[in-house]
């Protein structure tokens, strides 16, 4: 058996507490639950100090209840729906705090002290205030490593020098404490098993952070606003002639048609697009009137702006531009270099082609107004955008019969370096091969 004292408990950090005339309420981003009862109401203003031991819980209640079991009844409830932090004490010292993020699976597992001990691959450590983090991305609690000591364990669980459940393998701690230690790495899911899959941490981590039900916190537009990304100064300003809407709507053909006839068309012709086209190409994807484009955009930001490596154009000469939506023009950023030669020939490459694009239009995506607005959300939804810009690009050359090819990658660190932008901040996020018909 355990000694109790080895356990301390406080509330989960996104639990809220408020009080009225007919008791308390815990209140989470996701449900609530509600305390009427006298004994409950004590322990719960008790927790709310934090890093209460179980005999300490128990000491506030009246002589005449019985304490260990409303204790033990209060304790369960709020850790049946993850609303509560758990302390791993050695005396007074903490050595791990387990913090869930939604309820938990099921109760604390026992220890199998014959178990092996091996961190799963999944596993991320994140350094804190106080120690570090470790994660598994989808997991159902962190757990909060909080002595230094531990760093012998997380040593020994990666290979078989020694057996990481051996007393000597972190001196000084204690056996009781050291199993129930790796009881909850276990239980946070962090240690290997039959399942662990060597897929890419970063896709997991991505999905559970961008999709709700993993956390608690709510996901969506939070309601403040950033400033944009500030943009490259040009060395000149090109007008570009505005197609007449009236002409496009009566001469395309039909969107089921378009549509089913849309290819990713690698192949362009030996004369090069030409300056118009290019300019009603832009006027059709990108062009902005009364404050919205031809595409979707999360909560109306519109963070992507479009840039153009111009290799072969006829009425343009070689280099790197910006199109602005408002006014229909493009602003020369860079003359043709080195940086921008080497993103040309990224982009054949990932495209399987031969030959250079004659122009290749990337995608510069404003972050910090995406990440203000949205949070967590922010580079999700950017990938979305440029997805239904990649649909809209394809329909608009299919309507007039131009070669267009989205990639699938292309080099950001080039592309902040050609085009003075920073990586972080307003990053390159897709691109596409543009050019006449072949």
């Amino acid at each position: 058996m355990e000694p109790a004292e080895i356990w301390a408990y406080g509330l989960a950090p996104d639990i809220l507490f408020e009080s009225d005339e007919q008791g308390v309420c815990l209140k989470s981003p996701a449900e609530t639950i509600r305390f009427s009862a006298a004994s409950d109401v004590t322990l719960v203003r008790k927790l709310r100090q934090g890093r209460v031991s179980e005999t300490a819980l128990s000491a506030c209640l009246a002589p005449d209840v019985d304490a260990p079991n409303v204790c033990a009844s209060f304790l369960f409830r709020l850790d049946k729906h993850g609303f509560l932090t758990r302390f791993l004490m050695q005396g007074s010292q903490v050595i791990a705090a387990c913090i869930p993020q939604r309820a938990p699976p099921g109760a604390r597992p026992d220890i199998d002290p014959g178990k092996p001990f091996r961190l799963s691959s999944q596993m991320l450590l994140q350094p804190r205030k106080q120690g570090l983090r470790a994660q598994v991305p989808g997991s159902w609690a962190v757990l909060d490593l909080l002595d230094p000591r531990l760093g012998s364990l997380l040593f020994g669980a990666c290979d078989n020098t020694e057996d990481p459940q051996s007393p000597t393998c972190v001196p000084g701690l204690e056996p009781p404490v050291l199993a129930a230690l790796i009881g909850l790495f276990d239980w946070c899911g962090l240690t290997k098993d039959s399942s662990d899959q060597d897929h890419p941490k970063h896709d997991a981590l991505f999905h559970s952070h961008t999709r709700l039900g993993f956390r608690r916190a709510q996901l969506g537009k939070t309601g403040r606003q950033a400033p944009s990304v500030p943009h490259p100064i040009g060395i000149s300003s090109i007008p570009l002639p505005l197609p007449d809407m009236a002409k496009l709507i009566a001469s395309d053909p039909p969107h089921a048609q378009v549509s089913r006839q849309r290819r990713s068309r690698r192949v362009q012709g030996a004369e090069p697009i030409s300056h118009a086209q290019l300019g009603e190409l832009l006027f059709r994807c990108f062009y902005q009137d009364n404050g919205r484009r031809t595409y979707p955009s999360g909560g109306g930001v519109y963070p992507l702006t479009a840039y153009l490596i111009v290799n072969r154009c006829d009425g343009l000469k070689q280099g790197l531009y910006t199109y602005d939506t408002l006014h229909h023009g493009l602003t020369m950023i860079a003359e043709f270099n080195s940086a921008l030669k080497s993103l040309l020939k990224d982009a054949s490459a990932a495209a399987n082609c031969a030959s250079q694009t004659q122009v290749l239009l990337v995608f510069s995506a404003d972050m910090m107004a995406m990440r203000t607005a949205y949070g967590d959300l922010a580079y999700s939804l950017v990938l979305k955008e440029v997805g239904a810009v990649y649909q809209n690009v394809q329909l608009a050359g299919e309507a007039m019969r131009l070669a267009t090819c989205p990639l699938g990658t292309g080099n950001s660190v080039t592309f902040a370096q050609a085009s003075g932008l920073d990586i972080d901040h307003a990053p390159s996020v897709g691109e596409m091969c543009i050019g006449s018909l072949g």
